[in-house]
């Protein structure tokens, strides 16, 4: 009978501890849920949204723009370079007066533009060039398109358009042929 009633008292004391364990285990893991809900954009997942947009700048083709969204809400443009072109360019944007050089914007279904990249983008230190990040919810609709311009060549390029309220996606341009 002895062992019996021990063992009664240690599936009893571990059934405590548990429960001690188990309380405090949900709490710290609510609290891990309340920082996650206020997390930086620095740890939200991007992704890239529709097609890009193909552009031509000086009869060269000088790369792509794509919009890109980020799971904390926001939306941002991103041009990449062609690697050919911004290697024999690079270094020549602000000699040549911007000539080269490509600039990256997201705009609204109004057509404007919320957020551009300025700059000798074609100088920068990579072939990535990119606009500040803009909360998809700011424009009504929230219709959201990226686009990039050139003073020479090709004027404007642009990639899918993509509404956040119903997830459509529809149409890209190019205005080089």
């Amino acid at each position: 009978m002895l062992t019996f009633r021990t063992s009664r008292r240690a599936i009893a004391t571990a059934a405590a501890t548990l429960a001690l364990t188990g309380s405090a285990a949900i709490g710290v893991g609510s609290t891990a849920r309340a920082a996650t809900a206020q997390a930086t954009p620095a740890s939200c997942t991007i992704i890239d949204i529709g097609n890009p947009g193909s552009i031509n700048i000086d009869t060269m083709y000088g790369g792509q723009v794509e919009q890109q969204y980020d799971s904390c809400g926001n939306v941002r443009a991103h041009f990449q370079y062609s690697y050919n072109f911004w290697s024999i360019h690079r270094g020549f944007g602000s000699y040549q007066g911007n000539r080269y050089s490509a600039h990256p914007c997201v705009q609204t279904l109004n057509y404007v533009p919320q957020a551009c990249a300025t700059g000798d983008t074609v100088d920068g230190p990579t072939q990535d060039v990119y606009t500040a990040w803009v909360p998809i919810h700011s424009a009504n609709p929230d219709t959201w398109q990226a686009v990039v311009t050139s003073p020479t060549g090709c004027s404007e390029a642009g990639g899918s358009w993509h509404a956040y309220a119903n997830g459509a996606t529809w149409g890209d341009y190019s205005s080089c042929s």
